[in-house]
């Protein structure tokens, strides 16, 4: 059974949201430098009924944590954020590869989510 995806509202900009997504799916300097074991973030493919959706995100991006080199190791952190004026509104969902169990990438949602409440105290939250 799928885990159902993280939702966030926060105060903060999208920019601020963004760059600490950024900052905290990065893996350490020792698996970006040596073993190759990075990560890359990547725009999501769509589909042809995105055209047709009511809601679409006003921002989307996939954080791929490396697998160290394979491929059937890596998993991904999807981020889907949607601006409402006065908040934002974040998802997050975990997507993995066969031999990946998703563990470090529900780790780093549960550190993002942590650092955004340091930033916004009356950041909300549901699905950890």
């Amino acid at each position: 059974m799928a885990k159902p995806p993280v939702e966030i509202t926060t105060r903060l900009s999208m920019t601020e949201a963004a760059d600490v997504f950024r900052t905290v799916m990065r893996v350490s300097w020792w698996n970006e430098n040596i073993t190759g074991a990075g990560t890359t973030f990547e725009e999501p493919g769509g589909s042809v009924f995105d055209t047709v959706a009511q809601d679409r995100p006003d921002f989307a991006v996939i954080a791929v944590l490396g697998g160290r080199g394979a491929e059937v190791q890596k998993s991904a952190v999807h981020m889907y954020m949607w601006d409402r004026g006065g908040h934002r509104e974040i998802m997050l969902s975990v997507g993995r590869n066969l031999g990946s169990f998703g563990l470090k990438a529900n780790r780093k949602i549960r550190r993002y989510v942590d650092e955004l409440a340091e930033l916004d105290p009356a950041l909300e939250h549901s699905g950890i």
